[in-house]
């Protein structure tokens, strides 16, 4: 399940909890980046944050592996 986001750089973002898997879908290019061994707590903090974007650079990018990129 994805949470959609009024953001420049954000479309949605998506949380596995089994998995501990956040997939963050960018609005330019629908693009689908997905970083690994995110906490429970992270993903709550992101998706009500009321600076998407600003969360995303300084708490997510560059702190957890990337796993992969894709194309929705």
């Amino acid at each position: 399940m994805y949470f959609s986001f009024c953001s420049n750089q954000i479309d949605a973002i998506g949380y596995d909890a089994q998995r501990a898997l956040l997939e963050v879908r960018l609005a330019h290019g629908k693009r689908v980046r997905c970083y690994a061994n995110v906490p429970e707590e992270v993903w709550y903090h992101f998706r009500e944050s009321a600076s998407p974007d600003l969360y995303y650079r300084r708490c997510i990018c560059g702190h957890f592996p990337e796993t992969g990129r894709r194309r929705d």
